[in-house]
């Protein structure tokens, strides 16, 4: 069975395959390939909202100020998780996702887009804020920046999505030449294919072309 939806579907939130299938996820420059153990929803609630100004032990976002990128806790995860996130900004402010500290999501060339209140105006479920956390010591980092000309006492975001849990793919770890190997890291159709099967390709991180 394929998957559920497209990884930025415009719609609800939902997992993009099913459990006991396979799943391959770009990190750290290359494809790795997992089967899925498990898949627990993550709904939206008070307890999924972080305030980045009580996180950065302020009291107050000044005018036009800045809380510079730091880790989200409450999405820091275990060596075999995987979040499937999207993110709603509650405040009047601007957040920027670093999909590590030295990485951004969101951007091209030239451009770095930013969340704010708004966009759930113009997507009504969000899709365009997806991104993915992969594993442990691969934090996501969030960044916040005020439009406002006076300071604001709040700067809350929420999260919701789902967590994964994964093992890697038993046919990847067994005695592969490498060539082999290589191919299965670059994403090669033919070898994916011919050595796991039928896969869902999720990019957890960024790409340069």
């Amino acid at each position: 069975m394929g998957a559920l939806s497209g990884v930025y579907d415009s719609a609800f939130i939902q997992p993009v395959c099913l459990i006991k299938q396979n799943m391959s996820v770009w990190s750290s420059q290359q494809w790795n390939h997992f089967i899925v153990e498990y898949i627990e929803p993550l709904p939206p609630g008070g307890a999924s909202i972080v305030d980045m100004v009580a996180t950065a032990g302020a009291t107050t976002l000044p005018a036009l100020g800045t809380i510079q990128k730091r880790v989200v806790q409450i999405l820091q995860l275990a060596e075999s998780e995987l979040l499937h996130v999207r993110m709603d900004v509650l405040d009047n402010v601007e957040a920027i996702v670093w999909e590590q500290s030295s990485q951004t999501k969101f951007t091209s060339k030239n451009l770095t887009a930013r969340v704010d209140w708004q966009t759930r105006v113009r997507d009504p479920n969000l899709a365009t804020t997806t991104f993915w956390v992969s594993t442990d010591k691969r934090d996501m980092n969030l960044e916040i920046r005020n439009p406002m000309a006076v300071a604001l006492p709040q700067a809350r975001v929420q999260f919701f999505g789902y967590r994964y849990i994964l093992s890697p793919h038993p046919d990847v770890t067994k005695d592969l030449d490498a060539t082999t190997k290589r191919a299965l890291a670059m994403g090669d159709v033919r070898t994916v294919s011919k050595i796991i099967g039928y896969t869902t390709y999720v990019v957890a991180e960024g790409r340069q072309a």
